[in-house]
């Protein structure tokens, strides 16, 4: 019974010693961990203290010679987008003259379907397609031709071109002597009405080119009826230069 005692004394103290070793371990470990990262935090902490100043003087330096390079480049890159600018608008605008005889021909074009409508080859839908593909191009012209001559009188002509070319879309509704009342006129009566507007918004166009110094003919048929008419012109002030050299000896 004695020797019992003994060896379950020796075995508690025995495992008492152990486990008071490795608690003494345990805590010691803890202990060299937490001094080792407080010791390597202010090692961290001196040597980013001691780079900062520098990385801002070279990041200050970097900045300064960086600026001026790139305004540089951005005027370059300014000046060559504006010459491309100006030698896209240039080649848009230059020729705007001849385009506005283009659009007195898309306009007859517009007027030979008005009579393909009358007589019964092109439908109504189809007619108004083709209207509103027009005045997309007359829209665009006339953005071209007051870029290239910025005229409120010009502008004010163009807007008048447009609403006469707007006013020949079918059906063509006229009111009432008294304003009471819409008829829709049948399709030979609408193509006298659209005619007439069409006629109208071409005797713009030659208004808009005469006024540039242009001669606003377009077929051989009017180049050589305008040559003529400027014949008869010169010798009808011929003849009335003599007439009044006449009269002045008489």
């Amino acid at each position: 019974m004695d020797w019992v005692m003994i060896a379950v004394i020796a075995v508690v103290v025995l495992l008492g010693t152990v486990l008071s070793a490795y608690i003494i371990s345990n805590t010691l470990n803890n202990q060299m961990g937490e001094l080792y990262a407080v010791l390597v935090e202010r090692e961290l902490r001196e040597s980013s203290a001691a780079s900062r100043p520098r990385e801002t003087k070279q990041q200050k330096a970097a900045a300064t010679t960086e600026q001026p390079k790139k305004m540089s480049v951005s005027g370059v890159n300014e000046e060559e987008l504006i010459q491309k600018l100006r030698k896209v608008i240039d080649e848009k605008v230059q020729n705007v003259l001849s385009e506005a005889k283009r659009k007195k021909e898309r306009l007859g074009m517009l007027l030979d379907v008005a009579r393909g409508y009358t007589l019964g080859y092109v439908s109504e839908e189809e007619y108004n397609a083709f209207l509103m593909k027009v005045l997309a191009e007359l829209d665009e012209f006339k953005r071209l031709w007051l870029a290239r001559f910025p005229s409120q009188r010009d502008r004010e002509k163009l807007n008048l071109m447009m609403n006469y070319v707007a006013k020949t879309k079918l059906p063509v509704v006229v009111r009432s002597k008294d304003g009471k009342s819409q008829m829709t006129l049948p399709p030979e009566e609408a193509l006298i009405k659209i005619t007439s507007n069409i006629n109208s918004a071409i005797n713009i166009i030659d208004e808009l080119i005469e006024g540039r110094g242009e001669n606003p003919a377009v077929t051989p048929l009017e180049v050589k009826l305008t040559q003529e008419c400027e014949k008869l012109r010169s010798k009808l002030e011929r003849l009335e230069r003599q007439l009044e050299e006449y009269n002045a000896l008489t």
